[in-house]
């Protein structure tokens, strides 16, 4: 899923266009395609402060990888959608951090995702919270990474 995401947003210049691409994506794969189940992996990434930003994404895309292996559906996360060109076109056009809260309610509260995976330490991010409470209102199937995984953590 992690090259289909890439495409589909490859092109975008505003946040309103990654969200309906990737949405477009998601409808297809449901309604074209017949997948069932559509998994999101999420995590902390901006709260432990920007020096830190990249060992967490580092570790999202370990998880993500991992849960991609373990399971038979779909599976994404940020670092599939939004790469460092995508972030410096979507800054360029004035997208702002506040804005990051209302894109990912509008993508995960849509049914097609089903499945949410928490990674360790997720209630310490404002980001993973707010996609955890979403998943609670529109009763996706939640997972937990209560423990380290030695492949995964370094």
């Amino acid at each position: 899923m992690h090259e289909q995401v890439r495409v589909a947003v490859k092109e975008s210049g505003t946040l309103d266009e990654v969200r309906d691409n990737i949405l477009n994506l998601l409808k297809h794969m449901v309604d074209a395609e017949g997948v069932t189940q559509i998994g999101y992996v999420a995590a902390i990434i901006t709260s432990d402060g920007p020096e830190k930003i990249p060992q967490n994404l580092e570790r999202l895309q370990r998880y993500t990888e991992h849960v991609r292996k373990t399971q038979s559906y779909p599976v994404f996360s940020a670092t599939d959608v939004f790469t460092d060109e995508l972030f410096e076109r979507l800054f360029a056009a004035g997208f702002k951090n506040e804005d990051w809260t209302v894109f990912w309610r509008e993508v995960l509260g849509e049914a097609y995702v089903t499945d949410m995976f928490m990674t360790p330490r997720w209630e310490e991010s404002k980001g993973a919270s707010d996609e955890y409470q979403i998943a609670k209102r529109t009763g996706k199937t939640l997972h937990y990474f209560n423990y380290q995984i030695d492949s995964i953590e370094r």
